[in-house]
């Protein structure tokens, strides 16, 4: 695991301890990591874009409590849409590595303050 991992499963361990979602699982990929998080309502992408130096945050719709079949692509938004905020950008590849890191904490505040509400709305803000 690198260290942006950890700082990410620190950063939003709240959801699992706090909130009742699953354990994050971690998928590595080109040039990214995602966490996903899961309860019975909702999933949620953590994306550490590493080509971007950005880290992104989705929220999912489950059918029935479940993410789609394999093959089939889950209806997903992102964080700041849904809560009517800008969207940050990081600064592609001039972002150092504390920037980085900042960023990902900075959204999984944004995420923790307002998780409560996206939980509730959630059927309403995806449909």
């Amino acid at each position: 695991m690198n260290l942006f991992s950890s700082i990410t499963e620190e950063s939003f361990s709240y959801l699992v301890n706090d909130f009742g979602f699953s354990e994050p699982v971690a998928t590595d990929g080109s040039w990214k990591t995602t966490f996903l998080y899961i309860n019975d309502h909702m999933g949620i992408e953590v994306e550490l874009n590493y080509k971007d130096m950005d880290a992104f945050i989705y929220i999912m719709k489950l059918e029935s409590g479940k993410l789609p079949k394999k093959g089939e692509e889950p209806v997903k938004s992102h964080m700041e849409d849904l809560l009517n905020v800008q969207r940050t950008k990081s600064n592609g590849d001039q972002t150092t590595i504390e920037q980085f890191e900042k960023g990902i904490s900075k959204k999984s505040e944004l995420l923790k303050h307002n998780i409560r509400d996206l939980m509730k709305e959630n059927k309403v803000l995806l449909n």
